[in-house]
């Protein structure tokens, strides 16, 4: 290893100068999320709560000074290299052409990965930098992560967002295991990382189990919510934007089409709810957002066909509407023109659209899984049932379409539950890591990356 590799970071030797009197200067955080861009609007495959994550966190470290440097892989020829404006002054994108700019599956992705770590790399001589943090997202960044730290230390902070092992566990009918490789990289990003972000108190608990990752080098910190953009709108203006016909009930779910994301469970549920409750048909709809651009077109269409051949074999064709992906500005739209948001996953590490759906005083029925365990409170802000149980979910359905002033009060809890997680708030926990595992590196840290 060079000797310019082995020195401290300024922001390191800065804070050493601190004491000094000297103020340090500015953090410069290396964030990289190589499988997804998160200037992608959610919806497909790989686009989801990730990206709104790693978007939203940077928008916000920038705000507060930090100077970020997003690397994620190019998809396309045709948009620019480099973007810095679009998150504020202080952040950059930098699409890394590593195999065809083009979208590609999982696996192919994690073939390029070593191709990605080169050009982060030969972007940071080429600008003459030193970062003085990697914070990673997902497992294939960790690894990328590992790869930078080894040759230009640094330390590294890093964000699962799921586990291979979890989604194996969970994975319904239809559902594609994660690649081989996934499991043992999620063990060896863990004995590396200085810091590792779990989102839920049970994130903590499964990454340690998993991962076997040192109980002391985990912390929770939980996703945010950009408060300012999902907040409540009028339910007749929603209503009129979205398209939903005045004096219909709405049931909306919101994410990728996937089968771990449970969607037959809400379609069986809402079957049995027509059922019970006829007014139902011609006066509601089972909305489903999401569900473009994937990494593999003919899943997509081989999930909405799963889907929609078990609603019509449940005679509920005239009461499932299929939307596709939207933009981020225009679900809280969503959220409000609904009566219930249903988040029925098999398995979440944390559920963001649960979040998206309290902040805009829409009522949520969740799976009792991962992160929607902790953060939908039961009878308070919404329900929580056994996830794959289409009776349970049923029964919390109905009370909810009928009943306007329990929709208004899980909403009002909702939106004060939603208060604590501002991204500003979450930006500033997560700013606080970084100062503290950067001021640790003088003393050096545990790194078992190879080399």
């Amino acid at each position: 290893m060079s000797h310019d590799a082995m020195q401290l970071s300024e922001r390191a030797r800065s804070l050493e100068r601190g004491a000094e009197g000297v103020l340090p200067l500015p953090l410069r955080v290396c964030m990289l999320s190589l499988h997804t861009c998160p200037l992608a609007a959610p919806g497909g495959k790989e686009s989801g709560g990730m990206n709104v994550y790693v978007r939203e966190l940077s928008r916000q470290l920038g705000r507060r000074g930090v100077l970020v440097d997003n690397f994620t892989r190019s998809e396309s020829a045709d948009q620019p290299h480099i973007r810095n404006t679009d998150l504020g002054a202080n952040v950059r994108v930098i699409h890394v052409v590593c195999g065809p700019e083009a979208p590609v599956s999982k696996a192919e992705t994690w073939r390029h990965a070593p191709a990605f770590v080169e050009g982060v790399e030969a972007f940071r001589r080429a600008e003459g930098l030193r970062y003085d943090v990697y914070h990673s997202h997902y497992w294939m960044s960790g690894w990328a992560a590992g790869r930078l730290a080894a040759a230009v230390p640094a330390p590294v902070v890093h964000m699962y967002h799921t586990l291979g092992a979890m989604k194996d566990l969970a994975a319904g009918p239809g559902a594609v295991p994660e690649i081989a490789p996934r499991r043992g990289v999620e063990t060896e990003v863990a004995r590396g990382a200085d810091c590792i972000v779990a989102a839920t108190p049970r994130d903590r608990e499964q990454i340690v189990e998993h991962c076997r990752a040192d109980p002391r080098r985990v912390e929770v910190v939980p996703p945010g919510v950009d408060l300012d953009l999902f907040r409540p709108v009028p339910p007749a203006t929603a209503g009129a934007y979205v398209g939903h016909p005045p004096g219909h009930r709405m049931v909306l779910f919101v994410g990728r089409l996937d089968p771990i994301k449970g969607l037959d469970t809400l379609v069986r549920a809402m079957a049995i709810a027509v059922d019970r409750e006829p007014s139902l048909r011609g006066h509601s709809c089972l909305c489903i957002v999401g569900g473009e651009k994937v990494e593999h077109p003919e899943r997509l269409d081989a999930e909405r066909a799963r889907i929609g051949d078990l609603a019509r074999s449940l005679n509920l064709d005239d009461v499932l509407h299929f939307v596709g992906s939207v933009a981020q500005d225009d679900l809280p739209y969503y959220y409000s023109a609904a009566q219930v948001v249903v988040v029925p996953s098999r398995y979440e590490s944390f559920g963001m659209v649960a979040l998206e759906a309290m902040a805009t005083g829409a009522p949520v029925i969740a799976s009792d899984v991962g992160g929607l365990s902790t953060l939908v409170r039961d009878g308070r802000t919404g329900f929580l049932v056994p996830d794959g149980d289409p009776a349970a979910l049923a029964a919390r359905l109905l009370p909810i379409l009928r009943d306007s002033a329990l929709r208004q009060a899980l909403g009002r809890h909702g939106m004060a539950t939603a208060e604590a997680y501002g991204w500003p708030v979450i930006a500033e926990r997560i700013d606080r890591i970084y100062d503290r595992v950067v001021a640790g590196s003088a003393d050096g840290w545990p790194r078992n990356w190879p080399v």
